[in-house]
């Protein structure tokens, strides 16, 4: 008898949502209604969760999936029906703010930002609603449905001027890599042993990508070195390999702060001490690992 009521209350959560695709007007109250049960009943804020999944649905049928958000104090469009802005735009739940409030800390008008592992841009386009039009973003990422979100949060977010898109995983060596994917496309890693996720998924597909080096990559555009001001690295698992290909690039850039997501003592983490950085604590989960940033201090 209870599986037929939770189906029935289901539907009728699924059915919320169709009412609120057809008028939109309606999103704002039934945000605020959802938020206000979420924080008090876990039944029908599980019903909350079935209403979105049903408007979200049609949310991406219709291509009208980016919404205005506050992040770091800055508007931009965000897609709501990716992890990143369903949570800030559902229950007020920002995705990791501290490492969006350090990169609006580090960047100012001009700076290039080099975000390796931009999946579906996020911080690519926070990036660039900070640089502005004389500044330059340059997204790395190899995974085929990252990349079409990708384009779209830079176009609607009117940043193709300032967002270069680079088809292409970083690592220690230039060439071809196999990128193994799951259901999730923020969790492609080029080696599953490594990925944070590998004890909750399975990567049982695995496609032929580029890879190239930070070190490679500048060796061509050396004048962009002096205005590299933040390197955002996020590769599930291979972060290691990026330090260990851009050696001569944080030489070359030494007031580059890097925001890696690591944990304390991993391999990039004692690479990154070694080249005389000291890190900070952003946002960190799951027992230390997460988000650092890593600065140099500079002696005149």
């Amino acid at each position: 008898m209870k599986s037929w009521l939770r189906a029935i209350r289901a539907a009728h959560a699924r059915a919320l949502g169709g009412v609120v695709a057809a008028f939109p007007a309606l999103e704002p109250a039934f945000i605020a209604t959802g938020r206000w049960i979420a924080r008090r009943s876990h039944v029908f804020g599980t019903l909350y969760w079935f209403a979105q999944d049903d408007l979200l649905r049609r949310v991406r049928a219709s291509g009208r999936r980016f919404r205005p958000l506050s992040v770091a104090g800055l508007e931009m469009q965000v897609d709501i029906s990716d992890g990143t802005g369903r949570m800030h735009y559902f229950y007020d739940e920002p995705y990791e703010p501290d490492m969006a409030l350090a990169i609006r800390r580090l960047l100012r008008t001009g700076d290039v930002f080099l975000d390796v592992g931009a999946n579906i841009g996020f911080f690519s386009v926070l990036a660039g609603c900070i640089v502005g039009e004389t500044g330059r973003v340059v997204a790395f990422e190899p995974h085929p449905d990252a990349l079409a979100t990708l384009r779209a949060a830079i176009a609607v977010n009117g940043l193709s001027a300032i967002v270069d898109i680079v088809e292409a995983a970083v690592g220690n060596a230039m060439g071809t890599v196999r990128l193994f994917l799951s259901d999730d496309p923020v969790l492609s890693t080029l080696d599953p042993a490594r990925s944070p996720a590998r004890d909750h998924f399975t990567f049982d597909r695995s496609i032929e990508v580029r890879q190239l080096t930070l070190d490679g990559w500048l060796a061509e555009r050396q004048h962009l070195a002096p205005r590299i001001r933040a390197i955002k690295i996020d590769v599930e698992g291979a972060e290691a390999d990026v330090v260990h290909g851009m050696r001569r690039t944080l030489a070359a850039c030494p007031r580059a702060a890097i925001l890696c997501e690591t944990e304390t003592g991993s391999v990039a983490d004692r690479l990154l001490r070694a080249e005389g950085y000291a890190a900070s604590v952003l946002d960190v989960r799951r027992g230390g690992f997460g988000n650092y940033l890593y600065e140099r201090t500079l002696t005149m």
